[in-house]
């Protein structure tokens, strides 16, 4: 069928080219008888001369161009054959593909039903060896879910009655241990209660000795700090007399002096004892202010932490240079503790300088320091 769809188109071809070949003999043959040789007319004829060379010449090629085309069919109608047969061979070798495919596809069509074929077979023996192990893990199953069962249930039997054993048993030791329990507390609660009135009472004694013993240390301190106290005045009036026979035995020195050298001036015992008694008052009175700014100037570098010497005194004995660098500085009565701190602070101290009037009686002077 494939073949004569393929031989219209050839014959088809054919039939044109024999008519083109035709056409072309046609019009070479026309062209030939219509060269003139001469010219007729109704009334004259006109001769011209040809050249036998030429016609020749122009014959041979008409000829060379016939023959040149004839050639080219030729060749046409030879490459049109080439190509039906190459076509040809073509189409049987596309014809016996075909065939081979087929066969092909008809072999491999028959493989894979024996492929499938086996498969189902395959398939069903293993669904039926899977059945078959089901059935046969299902029974063993079923087997040991009954011996479990029966094991569980004898399991359960004897543990119920050992726990039943165990709970009587334990419910007898629990009543010893509570009987036990219960004696015991008893004893520990009276010997507890003995033991507590005991403490109770050792601590009553010893709350009562301690506070006697408190009360004695404090009427002891109270005692020493009276004493410490008197002596601390008693050293003190000591000095301040003592300073007050120099500063007289000073003035009496001054007056006898002033006596002898101012005329005129009453020299009765009244009057002198007035004019130093004058003078007197006023030294006192600056004393008393220096003193101050001495005591100002500790205090400003003491620290009292928590006022633990708040109440306490301390009498220092200073002596001093004329620009009131400190000399030495000694305490003579008061509390130790804060005596202790005073000496120390005092030296850290900047002591003003005295009035000239005046260092002769603050040069070696004694101080009450009390913390503020």
């Amino acid at each position: 069928m494939r073949n004569s769809k393929l031989s219209i188109p050839i014959i088809i071809s054919i039939i044109l080219h024999l008519i083109l070949i035709i056409i072309l003999g046609y019009q070479a043959i026309k062209n030939i008888d219509g060269i003139n040789y001469g010219k007729e007319t109704g009334n004259s004829i006109d001769a011209i001369m040809i050249d036998p060379s030429v016609m020749t010449d122009q014959y041979q090629r008409q000829l060379k161009t016939k023959e040149s085309q004839q050639q080219a069919d030729r060749k046409r109608e030879q490459q049109l054959a080439d190509q039906a047969k190459e076509l040809q061979a073509k189409q049987i070798a596309e014809q016996q593909y075909l065939k081979d495919l087929t066969k092909e596809r008809i072999k491999l069509a028959e493989q894979l039903k024996k492929q499938e074929e086996e498969r189902i077979a395959a398939e069903k023996a293993a669904a039926e060896k899977a059945a078959a192990e089901k059935a046969a893990a299902e029974k063993a199953a079923a087997e040991k879910a009954a011996a479990e069962k029966a094991a569980a249930e004898k399991a359960a039997a004897e543990k119920a009655a050992a726990e039943k054993a165990a709970a009587e048993k334990a419910a007898a030791e629990k009543a010893a241990a509570e009987k036990a329990a219960a004696e015991k507390a008893a004893a520990e609660k009276a010997a507890a209660e003995k033991a507590a009135a005991e403490k109770a009472a050792a601590e009553k004694a010893a709350a009562e000795k301690a506070a006697a013993e408190k009360a004695a240390a404090e009427k002891a301190a109270a005692e020493k700090a009276a004493a410490e106290k008197a002596a601390a005045e008693k050293k003190a009036a000591e000095i301040k007399a003592k300073q007050k026979a120099e500063q007289a035995k000073k003035d009496k020195a001054i007056n006898d002096l002033l006596g002898g050298l101012t005329a005129g001036a009453p020299n009765s015992p009244s009057d002198q004892s007035g004019a130093a008694a004058s003078r007197k008052g006023s030294s006192d009175d600056e004393l008393a202010k220096y003193k101050a700014l001495v005591t100002n100037a500790i205090s400003n570098k003491f620290i009292n932490p928590a006022n633990v010497y708040s109440g306490k005194s301390c009498v220092l004995q200073i002596q001093i240079a004329p620009d009131g660098l400190l000399l030495n500085v000694t305490s003579i009565g008061g509390d130790e503790a804060l005596c202790r701190e005073a000496v120390a602070t005092t030296k850290l101290a900047t002591i003003p300088k005295p009035a000239s009037g005046l260092y002769d009686e603050v040069k070696n002077m004694t101080v009450e320091f009390q913390p503020k």
